[in-house]
């Protein structure tokens, strides 16, 4: 075996409430269905109504789950908020301090691939979850941003959640803004997921290119499988931030042709509550099945 199937969680009070209708968060530690068996550290919110609930796991961008004073980063923050306010448990997983790094959009040579490390650690955080008294066994989704949405994307393939889930499997996926082209190439255009997948994009998006993702999922759906995506004309990188100025940073993957590249990021109004209303609405007819 890869791994031991064992799951170690140990949890401590850590965070004030994010709102009127959320419990106190908690720091919790579980292990990563990875080769090593790392232990990834998450912070979990839970709704105050009695349970159990359905469930969410969060899955970061490249930029991390925290800032360097250590508090969790404004979009991450105000979706937990949302997911707990709709009546979820929330899971937001960070894979990256644990490995003694907070954030490589800009290193050159990353130290997590998304496609296939990172879904490991999404799975550990679902079969955590699933020992959890308060959460409905068989209701949790993972929703991911960017990197963390590759990550998401990877590990919802029909032929590969065995490998990275040892026998767990999640209600529904969704995405912000994928990068696609790597995996498109990988399954040969065919994408196969084993739930419904949800994909949002920007149409302006220059950092993570939208046409293969929308190219990858059309064709999932005409194949017979539940995707769907939707895009935002004039949205950029980062379009359901609630308050991120437009601007253009420098990204950095070995991976690339190029290496480095400026890139834009910026919140998009309409984007961000279209896509808050979709989201929401899509959960709920998920959740209901």
């Amino acid at each position: 075996m890869r791994l031991s199937k064992k799951i170690i969680a140990i949890a401590f009070l850590c965070l004030a409430p994010l709102s009127g209708q959320a419990n106190e968060g908690q720091e919790v530690h579980f292990k990563s269905f990875d080769a090593a068996e790392t232990e990834i550290r998450g912070e979990l919110f839970r709704p105050k109504l009695d349970g159990p609930h359905a469930a969410i796991v969060m899955m970061h961008g490249c930029s991390g789950l925290y800032t360097k004073s250590g508090k969790m980063k404004t979009n991450s923050a105000a979706w937990v908020k949302r997911f707990v306010n709709w009546g979820y448990v929330v899971l937001a997983v960070d894979g990256f301090t644990p490995r003694g790094f907070r954030t490589m959009c800009s290193k050159r040579k990353r130290p997590l691939h998304s496609l296939d490390d990172r879904p490991f650690d999404a799975y550990g955080g679902l079969a955590w979850l699933k020992k959890q008294s308060f959460v409905e066994k068989d209701q949790i989704a993972l929703v991911g941003w960017s990197n963390g949405a590759m990550a998401a994307l990877s590990g919802a393939r029909e032929n590969k959640v065995e490998y990275f889930g040892e026998g767990h499997r999640f209600k529904a996926i969704a995405g912000f803004y994928p990068g696609c082209i790597t995996l498109r190439r990988r399954v040969n255009k065919r994408f196969k997921p084993y739930v419904p997948v949800l994909v949002f994009v920007g149409l302006a998006d220059n950092w993570t290119w939208p046409k293969p993702c929308m190219q990858m999922i059309r064709q999932a759906a005409k194949d017979g499988f539940p995707a769907q995506y939707v895009a935002y004309k004039g949205a950029y990188h980062a379009f359901d931030h609630p308050k991120l100025r437009v601007r253009t940073r420098i990204s950095r993957n070995a991976k690339w042709k190029k290496k480095e590249r400026r890139v834009t990021i910026g919140s998009n109004p309409a984007a961000r509550e279209a896509s808050i209303e979709t989201l929401r609405d899509w959960l709920k007819k998920r959740f209901a099945e």
